[in-house]
């Protein structure tokens, strides 16, 4: 599953849970988007801008209601892998297993925790491990052949997966198609053959950007468009594995520099 519920910093109490008609198919786990019409909600739309308001971010579904409901075993096609509703106009399927309802997390902005999955714009790619080309005594810079430079600088956290500096985290200042800069160096030098990741969030105040399937979010952006969230925690530990939890935010943050 994608999203899911990670807590209430309004304290104790249980998650906000409402019934929504859809007008597509969707996943257990998908973020939707408020539309009207032919149903409730919707998949979440990649925003075009940042901080859209033509895309705000309603919750993220956490059960089926209507008997369509399948499960997927693995990743099918873009879709991350969950119990599926699937959308119908047509009466004889409506009238045998009901119209496509899903129950939906309100995601109140500043309340509700979320934990998101992190992968290279689509579910189930890992974001790219960095293989430092280029020892660096100075502890602030990291060279690959195959980083990445959408990323924004100062939107951007990298990690240190091994190496003399394993387990330590740093706020990425600048980055190129080849070299990652940090402002605060790491306490040892980065030699040849040391692994990084790098993310496109930092924690506090961020942008977000859901992948195209609404199923986790994109770790490999610019910071440019996107929703305004606070990031409580970013998790890049295990391959595959890598989180985030946030609170959706009213308002403006930080654009890329």
């Amino acid at each position: 599953m994608g999203f899911s519920y990670a807590g209430n910093l309004g304290g104790a109490g249980a998650p906000v849970i409402r019934k929504f008609q859809t007008n597509e198919s969707m996943y257990t786990g998908c973020m939707v988007q408020s539309v009207g019409g032919v149903g409730h909600v919707e998949l979440l739309d990649v925003p075009t801008t940042l901080n859209t308001t033509g895309t705000n971010i309603l919750g993220f579904v956490t059960g089926i209601v209507d008997d369509s409901r399948t499960y997927t075993a693995a990743v099918s096609g873009e879709a991350g892998y969950g119990d599926k509703t699937t959308y119908t106009a047509t009466q004889s399927v409506v009238k045998s297993t009901g119209i496509s309802e899903v129950e939906v997390c309100l995601a109140i902005p500043g309340v509700t925790l979320i934990r998101a999955p992190i992968y290279n714009g689509v579910w189930g790619t890992a974001l790219t491990v960095l293989s430092n080309t280029t020892a660096n005594a100075a502890g602030t810079t990291i060279t690959d052949l195959v980083g990445t430079a959408d990323i924004g600088d100062t939107l951007g956290t990298i990690y240190c997966r091994s190496g003399a500096n394993r387990g330590m985290y740093r706020i990425i200042s600048d980055i190129t198609s080849l070299v990652t800069t940090v402002g605060v160096p790491f306490p040892h030098t980065i030699a040849k053959g040391d692994t990084f990741v790098q993310v496109s969030l930092i924690l506090g105040f961020n942008n977000i950007m859901s992948s195209a399937a609404a199923d986790c979010l994109d770790g490999n952006l610019t910071g440019v468009d996107g929703h305004s969230a606070y990031i409580h925690e970013i998790n890049l530990e295990e391959a595959g594995k890598e989180y985030a939890v946030f609170a959706l935010w009213g308002g403006t943050v930080k654009a890329a520099v």
